[in-house]
């Protein structure tokens, strides 16, 4: 009962840091804001997180845990096309954004993490190792399909579609016209051109 209650008040402070982040932007709100809304004590928000940058992390783990059933169904069911697969594996990514106040969250988040990610391994990149393992595993699935060489460098080549997400992304949420259906389309172009060489006919 008590680690339910727990999960509970960390899941309502998240939501809220994730409110004010969206309306205050992330360098104005302030972990004494975060506690005043939920009603609870300074101390409290301490608690449960050690600075902002964490609740940053959590809400990005949290964004990726909510996507991971996305991931998940193109994965179990990937389209013919190698472009086509990966381009909607980078859709289930964007999917959520989409209004302009999640554009503006997501400039926020953006721009956060450039600050705050400030060594090699530290948990913002952890966060992304989620969204590259997808990428290699839908990579793997078309090697072994016949459809891409065994010679690809799958490494490389997961970077380079990570990329491609991540500008894409960045894309999007600065794009008042820019869609994640939009960016579906332009990222089956994109990475169709990479992946050319690599194709198996």
């Amino acid at each position: 009962m008590r680690d339910r209650k727990r999960l509970q008040q960390r899941a309502a402070l998240l939501k809220i840091a994730l409110r004010l982040f969206r309306d205050q932007g992330f360098e104005n709100a302030r972990m004494e804001d975060i506690a005043r809304i939920a009603e609870v004590s300074v101390p409290t928000v301490y608690n449960y997180f050690a600075n902002k940058r964490e609740v940053l992390v959590e809400l990005l783990k949290q964004d990726r845990h909510d996507a991971q059933p996305l991931y998940d169904k193109v994965l179990a069911n990937p389209p013919q096309s190698p472009a086509e697969a990966l381009a909607s594996l980078i859709h289930a990514n964007v999917a959520i954004i989409r209004r302009p106040a999640d554009k503006r969250l997501w400039r926020e988040i953006l721009s956060a993490v450039a600050k705050s990610h400030d060594r090699e391994d530290d948990s913002f990149e952890a966060n992304h190792r989620v969204f590259m393992g997808y990428i290699d595993r839908l990579l793997r699935h078309f090697i072994e399909a016949g459809k891409l060489s065994p010679e690809l460098p799958l490494d490389i080549a997961a970077d380079v579609i990570f990329a491609i997400n991540s500008q894409n992304l960045r894309h999007l949420a600065s794009s008042e016209r820019s869609s994640p259906e939009k960016v579906r389309e332009l990222a089956r172009k994109q990475i169709g051109f990479v992946l050319d060489r690599w194709s198996v006919n």
